[in-house]
């Protein structure tokens, strides 16, 4: 595999299975600069728990990556009901930016991409049975802290968990040396939005 599209998995791995889907293509393919933001989706049932879906990337919040001719509410929604739930109203609660840091430097990630995160309550419903490329479990705030394997995403999610009436932004670099993903720092401490 070459370093473009070895690299194009890790990434993927942080943005989540709508992403994930994009990794299997030629990187030829793929645009000089890929603007993308990927919207997570934190849902907690009636005993406060997460949902959390698994695939190939391992445990993870819902998420879709928006770079369509789709709005937030849209992309949120669709995924939502794609995950069979009725939620409350989507609320914002973070934007984090992240860039990166290549040896050799690629092209395709020239620009910052972004992950916002919006916290919804359950109202009905419950996400699909197993498949064979993914899972979902409701999950504590601790189940969620050992499960989630991607350092960036698991500082994400818990900082939402943890402070869930602010409104949390901040900033990660992740380094890669050839194809060999070498690092996820905290460049920039999450720091209230409002």
């Amino acid at each position: 595999m070459g370093t473009r599209a070895a690299r194009w998995l890790v990434i993927a791995s942080l943005s989540g299975t709508a992403l994930a889907a994009h990794a299997a293509a030629p990187v030829a393919a793929r645009p000089a600069q890929d603007d993308y933001t990927v919207l997570r989706l934190l849902v907690t049932d009636e005993q406060g728990r997460l949902l959390l879906e698994h695939n190939r990337s391992g445990w993870m919040t819902p998420a879709v990556r928006a770079n369509r001719k789709q709005s937030i509410q849209e992309a949120l929604r669709q995924l939502s009901a794609d995950l069979g739930l009725q939620v409350s109203p989507m609320k914002l609660a973070a934007i984090y930016s992240y860039r990166f840091n290549e040896d050799p430097p690629d092209p395709a990630h020239d620009a910052v991409s972004f992950r916002q995160h919006y916290r919804a309550e359950l109202r009905a419903g419950q996400p699909p049975a197993r498949s064979a490329e993914k899972a979902y479990r409701w999950v504590t705030r601790d189940e969620a802290a050992a499960l989630i394997g991607m350092q960036a995403l698991r500082m994400e999610t818990l900082q939402v968990l943890d402070h869930p009436g602010t409104l949390w932004g901040g900033t990660f670099e992740l380094s890669f040396k050839g194809d060999e993903a070498t690092g996820t720092e905290l460049i920039e401490p999450f720091y209230p939005l409002r």
